[in-house]
């Protein structure tokens, strides 16, 4: 039986997602592997949700396979609520099980159960964590070194965030999270930028396990 899944990409001004249907084995474990393993970057991301049909996504190979050749579902709102409305009314009609936006990073979800109301809030608040690139000629305009430094800043909440809702249920999370500031504020976020769930856990507790042996 089918695993359904909806493959998307929301541009960067939040106006616009493109999304491709996905047939079999959209559940994490697979289709979610396949994207982070080989398509965890924009453009990659923007490719794949560009597919218009994928049967199968190869979890090990990220390789596509097609039975069909249909173009993508393109959806357009200037207001980022009204879009990811009009995006769960095309999720659902298309009757997925899972959905992965990627907006800097992967966001997936179940669909079931889920309303649009929180299927909107969720997405909100998983778009609010990611933080956009800079372009060099916006950072010209604006000074170079101001809008740098507050792209810094953003970026280590960014990391500091998404450690805190993953971790959440850790034991003294906050020990963690004190020295993963102290480590963003000193070389800062980039070796976080793309970790998964698995890999904050294994942070963490090779944190914590070194602590205990100290």
């Amino acid at each position: 039986m089918a695993t359904r899944a909806q493959v998307a990409y929301i541009d960067e001004d939040m106006s616009e997602i493109i999304t491709t249907y996905n047939h079999y084995d959209g559940y994490p474990e697979s289709l979610g592997k396949a994207l982070l393993n080989h398509y965890d970057s924009d453009e990659k991301a923007k490719d794949i949700a560009s597919s218009g049909y994928i049967s199968f996504l190869d979890p090990e190979t990220g390789d596509i396979d097609a039975t069909h050749n249909d173009p993508p579902t393109i959806i357009r709102d200037g207001d980022t609520d009204t879009l990811l409305r009009k995006f769960y009314d095309h999720v659902n009609g298309a009757g997925a099980d899972y959905v992965y936006l990627y907006a800097g990073q992967w966001i997936d979800s179940s669909m079931y159960p889920m309303t649009q109301d929180k299927f909107v809030a969720m997405m909100m608040d998983e778009l609010e964590m990611t933080t956009p690139m800079y372009d060099e000629e916006e950072m010209m305009d604006e000074g170079y070194e101001a809008k740098w430094q507050k792209f810094l800043n953003e970026g280590e909440m960014d990391v500091v965030s998404v450690a805190s809702s993953i971790l959440r249920d850790m034991p003294n999370l906050d020990v963690y999270i004190d020295s993963l500031k102290n480590d963003v504020r000193l070389n800062g976020a980039e070796d976080y930028y793309g970790y998964t769930s698995d890999d904050w856990e294994e942070d963490y507790n090779n944190y914590m396990s070194d602590k205990m042996d100290m």
